[in-house]
């Protein structure tokens, strides 16, 4: 598709090997979608805006992409390295618009706020409509794994066939152990990365055009899980040294075997009305959890019907539910009779820790390293979920031998996410039955409930 292109590019001498590479694949009929980058200062922005300028003047009247987790930042980067990369080739037959870049042979590009909207609009649905030849998500470390998802089904829908164009994705990054260590980099390691796909890992130190300057910055970063990121592009980082969770076995979590342990059947919920995180409850049979209840808003009623729902559904007897003690929570058990309600401030069982909160967490840690904890849920959700609990399985940086084992506080959490934590909790919750002492002779109830 972009032979003739790269043939030019080669002639040019601004240009690195890596970029080169991306380019080749990008030609490459066989191959939809390229990541680019894992590093900073690895010309990323310039691959991207060089890409796209190409595309767009060879085929006028094309339509393309470019995505970032809100416009300000596309308008602050994005079309300031544009410009650069116009000037570097004489380039003037384009003009700024509000909603991008527009060519005088009626090619365009057009920004996109890929800014997740949990209440609003979680599935990206702004998206769907939308038609282009091709794009580029620009820092996808930062974008949601849903807008990524919905953009694979808008490439390839404008002139691809009158130009014999095929669908193509550009994606760069910085190392990021969200979606992207799990749909590209792990695979590319372990060489189970599926044929249409690409990884191109590229370094500041393989761009000859990066100032001695900006090296020097790199390599002065203080925090080593930043430098260790974006100078050496390591996506195996421990981005805090009190992790307690192995992010693989996190992520092993959605694949692995069943683990259905006593048999018991068991919910935990994390219960929210309106303007207050989600109500979200996973259905258990041992350590197995199926994501059976995920509402942003619901009422009282509601929430006491959908749980009576799934109790009778699944034969879950009273005391196999497990729901949290604030706001609505304190009051269901004046509802559903028998139902746990959860105080995580309360005294955890084994005194070295500093609360039922911390002990759970710890236990939950040690199931996930273990290989125990098996999720069903939306793939959409998975990166979701395991952002939470890499974020939120942290313990406090506390003298072991003067202070008890506990974990950051929700504070701590929010900051590290940018929202609150909505499905860590319920995970937590869960292992309450593994910590506390549980009555023998115990078996699940299959009778209809009241």
């Amino acid at each position: 598709m972009l032979t003739d292109g790269l043939q030019q590019r080669e002639e040019q001498q601004r240009v690195n090997y890596k970029q080169l590479l991306a380019y080749r694949h990008l030609a490459d009929p066989r191959i939809r979608y390229v990541v680019y980058g894992g590093a900073a200062g690895g010309g990323k922005s310039w691959l991207g805006c060089d890409w796209l300028m190409r595309c767009c003047w060879a085929f006028p009247k094309t339509r393309w992409f470019v995505g970032r987790n809100n416009i300000k930042d596309s308008r602050e980067s994005v079309l300031v390295t544009f410009g650069k990369v116009a000037d570097s080739y004489g380039f003037t037959d384009y003009r700024i618009t509000d909603d991008g870049i527009k060519f005088t042979n009626g090619s365009e590009i057009v920004l996109l706020d890929l800014t997740f909207y949990p209440q609003k609009d979680p599935m990206f649905e702004r998206l769907g409509s939308k038609e282009f030849t091709g794009g580029w998500i620009e820092e996808a470390g930062e974008v949601h794994y849903m807008a990524y998802e919905v953009l694979k089904s808008r490439i390839g829908r404008h002139l691809n066939e009158e130009y014999g164009l095929e669908a193509k994705m550009l994606i760069t990054c910085n190392p990021k152990k969200n979606w992207l260590y799990k749909h590209f980099y792990k695979p590319h390691i372990d060489g189970t990365l599926p044929k249409d796909c690409a990884f191109v890992q590229a370094l500041v130190y393989d761009n000859p055009f990066i100032t001695p300057d900006y090296i020097r910055t790199l390599e002065s970063i203080g925090v080593k899980s930043i430098r260790l990121r974006l100078l050496l592009g390591k996506w195996e980082y421990e981005s805090n040294a009190n992790q307690l969770a192995d992010y693989d076995a996190i992520l092993d979590c959605f694949t692995n075997e069943r683990q259905t342990g006593d048999g018991v059947r068991r919910i935990s919920a994390d219960l929210a009305m309106k303007g207050r995180d989600r109500f979200v409850a996973f259905n258990w049979t041992g350590m197995a959890a199926k994501l059976a209840i995920d509402k942003p808003y619901s009422t009282g009623k509601e929430i006491e019907t959908d749980l009576r729902n799934e109790s009778r559904r699944h034969g879950v007897r009273r005391s196999n539910i497990i729901a949290d003690s604030d706001g609505l929570g304190q009051y269901l058990d004046s509802y559903l009779e028998g139902v746990k309600t959860f105080h995580g401030g309360a005294p955890a069982p084994d005194n070295t820790y500093f609360n039922l909160k911390s002990q759970c967490a710890f236990k939950l840690a040690e199931v996930i390293n273990a290989g125990l904890l098996c999720i069903d849920c939306p793939e959409e959700l998975q990166s979701t979920i395991a952002e939470e609990l890499e974020a939120c399985l942290v313990a406090r940086d506390v003298d072991a031998d003067t202070s008890k084992k506990r974990i950051i506080d929700k504070r701590e959490m929010k900051a590290v996410l940018g929202r609150s934590p909505d499905y860590f909790d319920p995970l937590m919750m869960r292992m309450y039955y593994e910590i506390v002492p549980q009555p023998k002779g115990m078996r699940v109830h299959v009778g209809r409930l009241s």
